[in-house]
């Protein structure tokens, strides 16, 4: 008798445990968008919020004003070089992420303001790439890069940064897109709307890390629509 009363709570508690496991599976399943009030989230900023926006859950980040910052060890005001992350689910290694994003605006009058994307296989909220969107781009000219963060410093001011080819395509300013990025081996690739804009080589060589999004200085900026899936080898 009590063999059998074993054997049944044993059972019990591996269908449970295979329960929650699947449901964490189904939530970063390529066929649904993930949901932001139960997947594992870390990030580096409350402006992030969950809300939702005609019957869809949505993620924004508004009031991102300008800040500068004072040098501790010089005294000097310094521009703020750091901007907001957030990341979902646990590590991953080759895998895609596509989520619709919409520009809202920015703080600060400088022409061509705005950055905003993804991030790619971060090792926490200080380490990571970016490819991020900038919709203030001329004509659709130079509105997407590649940047690698180190200790959450982005350095937008290198002679790397300013050199590279960056991708060419016309992102709305008030209006939803969707972008995309696989990410393979040493490679990733970007996409918007299903067009191809182009493939780069990780700087800093990661084999894994967590997916997530990023919004950079004074932007104001919504998503929603969010998958990650593991990226199916041929």
């Amino acid at each position: 008798m009590k063999k059998h009363v074993f054997i049944i709570l044993f059972l019990m508690v591996y269908t449970n445990l295979f329960a929650q496991l699947k449901n964490e599976e189904n939530l970063m399943d390529k066929n649904q968008y993930i949901d932001l009030n139960k997947i594992k989230i870390e990030k580096n900023s409350d402006l992030f919020k969950i809300d939702s926006l005609d019957n869809e859950q949505i993620l924004i980040l508004k009031d991102n004003f300008y800040n500068k910052e004072i040098d501790t060890f010089t005294g000097r005001i310094t521009d703020d070089v750091h901007g907001k992350v957030i990341l979902f689910g646990e590590v991953k290694q080759d895998y895609t992420i596509v989520v619709d994003m919409k520009f809202l605006g920015t703080h600060i009058d400088m022409q061509g303001a705005g950055w905003f994307g993804f991030v790619i296989r971060a090792q926490d909220c200080n380490n990571y790439g970016i490819v991020w969107f900038m919709p203030g781009g001329s004509e659709g000219k130079n509105t997407i890069a590649y940047v690698p963060v180190a200790h959450g410093i982005v350095p937008w001011w290198t002679e790397a940064y300013a050199k590279q080819k960056k991708g060419n395509i016309l992102i709305p300013q008030n209006d939803w897109f969707t972008g995309r990025i696989d990410v393979e081996g040493e490679d990733f690739s970007v996409y918007v709307n299903d067009k191809f804009i182009f493939k780069k080589k990780l700087t800093y060589y990661l084999k894994n890390g967590r997916p997530g999004l990023y919004v950079g200085t004074a932007t104001d900026v919504m998503f929603r629509r969010i998958k990650i899936s593991d990226l199916k080898k041929d």
